[in-house]
C-alpha cells in the first residue's frame, strides 16, 4: 500500500503544483481586469462620452461631485427601466417630460 501512495505522490511534483497555483493567480487577475473594464465601459465611459463629464465647466469640487451623482442616478434609472443604450434613452426621453416623470414612478 505504501508503494502505491508514494507512486501517486510522485505523479504530482512540486513544479506542477507551483504551475497550477500560478495559473490560478493569473485567472483571478483576469477576472479582476474584466470586472474593472466592465465598470469602465458601463459607467465611466458613458458619463464621459454621453454626458460630457470631463468637459463640464465646474470649478467648484462640490458642484462637480453633485452633478456626477445626478448623472449616475440618471444612468441607473435608465438602465433599471430597460434602456441599455443611454444615447437611445436620451433621444427618446429628451423632449417628453411626461415620459421622464413616469420613469421616476
Amino acid at each position: 500500500m505504501s508503494g502505491l501512495a508514494s507512486a501517486q505522490e510522485s505523479l504530482i511534483s512540486k513544479p506542477t503544483i507551483t504551475l497550477a497555483l500560478s495559473l490560478l493567480r493569473r485567472l483571478n487577475l483576469h477576472i479582476g481586469i474584466r470586472e474593472y473594464w466592465g465598470i469602465e465601459n458601463r459607467l465611466h465611459w458613458v458619463k464621459d462620452v454621453i454626458f460630457g463629464e470631463d468637459a463640464a465647466p465646474f470649478r467648484d469640487y462640490n458642484a462637480a461631485t453633485n452633478w456626477s451623482l445626478i448623472r449616475t442616478l440618471v444612468i441607473n434609472i435608465a438602465r433599471t427601466c430597460g434602456y441599455d443604450s443611454l444615447t437611445k434613452a436620451e433621444r427618446f426621453l429628451a423632449h417628453d417630460i411626461d415620459k421622464l416623470i413616469r420613469l421616476l414612478e
